[in-house]
């Protein structure tokens, strides 16, 4: 039997009673040794189909594998909200008959996904992680994103938790807790896809959807030691997805590794005509891409002392990972980016109003909201229109003057985060003896690629003494994501694959 949002009941049941339904397994699923459920899970999208195509192991057993392990560390984890695991198998089974019968759909043809819970996904009811939402009709049809996975052969096995509309802090008051970071439990997971960063992380799945409007794939990417990849602004339909800023809105792969990030961007590029925000341009071959020579490309990396901001052994690992790149035979570039001291205040000018439009069909729900979404959601109705034309004057004369950049520069390496998450209801991080609100310390240098649409790839390079990571952040011109992949790729393998070394048990 699938566990389904419509358990709890209706949006005034109390968190106590969502709390339970979050810790509940689905039917009688024997759990297999840790040992056998970890080596399973941990294995990405050319290790499964290698195996798949061998008949050394089935879809259904890596699906069941996954499925057991969700249900032993997700209670704890709380990445899941939606769990469907009928839905699941009877699609593995179906993979399964179809290699045998020698029809193969890809690299992802079996491999367990998930998306998160902002995503329509048929027959699942999507939350947004929202009292708002929680007695919403079940989803009639897929997203573009959805059905494009599952074209790809990819088994959906749930739907995964986020902040509030994906939007806003960690909500501890929220109708589904907060989600833990795999790499230290009791830490943060990363705003807003906090559940897609985990879920990969755990081995809760292989490839995640996440949605970032000011850095939320690359955020929970970073801070949980895995690959993010937000694509450029219309490669992939947003169509079907509960919108926080239409015009800043992106969604995109989260993985363990660059080549799994790539197959889940190959799956869901493409052009949508039924979404008004979606572009026709050619899709690339992401995965052919992974081999590209590096060798000569310009780097640019950043002067303007925003960028200087982190822990001194943050601070190394980005070095290190810069020479890197330089030893790969990438050429250093130094130059001061345009208008990047500006792009926080601008994304929060353009959201706030943005966020009104969409949630102009809920005021009088108002009071469902939680506190911290609450505050967020009002400021956007003071807003003049003078002064949202601004601030899209200003977000067009910023990317006029970003596009300029890559007639010098093949691509842009920027920090991803400076610090490591922070401990559960801690707003802020202390670097050089000052403190600094997260989204200044872990996220500020993601939203910029948002203003201007251009791709973003964050990718793990180390962790802190204390087991936090540290990831470095790639940023090209439009639909430059094959060479970026063609980068990251490299560089993952310089450094030494480094997700698949720290394992994928969670630490405490």
């Amino acid at each position: 039997m699938e566990r389904k949002h419509g358990q709890i009941g209706r949006a005034t049941a109390d968190e106590r009673a969502a709390a339970a339904w979050l810790a509940r397994t689905e039917g009688a699923m024997a759990i297999p040794s840790a040992d056998r459920s970890t080596d399973t899970c941990a294995l990405g999208v050319a290790e499964l189909g290698r195996l798949y195509r061998s008949r050394q192991l089935s879809p259904v057993e890596a699906v069941q594998a996954t499925l057991d392990r969700i249900a032993r560390l997700n209670p704890e984890l709380n990445a899941y909200l939606t769990v469907i695991a009928d839905a699941a198998l009877t699609a593995a089974r179906t993979a399964e008959q179809q290699l045998a019968a020698g029809i193969d759909l890809g690299p992802l043809h079996g491999v367990p996904v998930a998306v998160k819970d902002n995503i329509a996904a048929k027959g699942t009811r999507t939350t947004a992680a929202s009292r708002v939402l929680l007695d919403a009709p079940l989803d009639e049809a897929d997203a573009p994103v959805v059905r494009r996975l599952r074209g790809a052969g990819a088994i959906l096995v749930g739907k995964l938790n986020l902040h509030e509309f994906a939007f806003g802090n960690p909500d501890p008051e929220g109708p589904f807790g907060n989600v833990q970071n795999p790499r230290k439990v009791g830490h943060q997971s990363g705003s807003s896809s906090s559940g897609s960063g985990c879920a990969t992380a755990a081995g809760l799945c292989v490839v995640a959807l996440g949605t970032d409007t000011g850095g939320s794939i690359r955020h929970p990417a970073s801070v949980c030691g895995v690959v993010g990849l937000k694509p450029t602004y219309g490669l992939a339909s947003i169509r079907d997805i509960v919108p926080v800023s239409v015009h800043l809105d992106h969604v995109g792969p989260l993985a363990r590794s660059v080549a799994d990030a790539a197959a889940g961007l190959a799956a869901i590029g493409g052009y949508d005509p039924l979404d008004p925000y979606s572009v026709l341009a050619p899709v690339d071959d992401y995965l052919g891409a992974l081999g590209r020579e590096v060798r000569g490309l310009r780097m640019g990396i950043p002067t303007n002392a925003l960028y200087q901001l982190g822990l001194p052994a943050a601070r190394a690992l980005q070095e290190k990972a810069r020479q890197t790149l330089a030893d790969l035979g990438l050429t250093l570039l130094p130059l001061e980016l345009p208008r990047a001291e500006e792009a926080n205040d601008l994304t929060t000018a353009i959201i706030s109003v943005d966020l009104c439009v969409y949630h102009e069909r809920h005021r009088d729900r108002e009071a469902l909201y939680g506190r911290n979404f609450r505050e967020r959601v009002q400021p956007g109705r003071a807003v003049t229109g003078i002064q949202y034309a601004q601030a899209k004057e200003a977000q067009a004369d910023l990317r006029r003057r970003w596009l300029a950049l890559f007639e010098r520069v093949d691509l842009l390496v920027v920090p991803a985060n400076v610090a490591g998450a922070p401990p559960h209801g801690q707003d802020w991080v202390e670097v050089d003896g000052q403190r600094y609100p997260v989204r200044t310390a872990n996220s500020g240098f993601n939203r910029v690629s948002n203003l201007t649409g251009f791709p973003a790839l964050t990718l793990p390079i180390g962790a802190l003494p204390d087991g936090l990571p540290i990831g470095i952040q790639l940023v090209g011109p439009p639909f430059g994501e094959a060479r970026l992949l063609a980068v990251a790729h490299a560089l993952e393998q310089a450094l030494g694959h480094l997700p698949a070394q720290w394992g994928i048990e969670p630490r405490r």
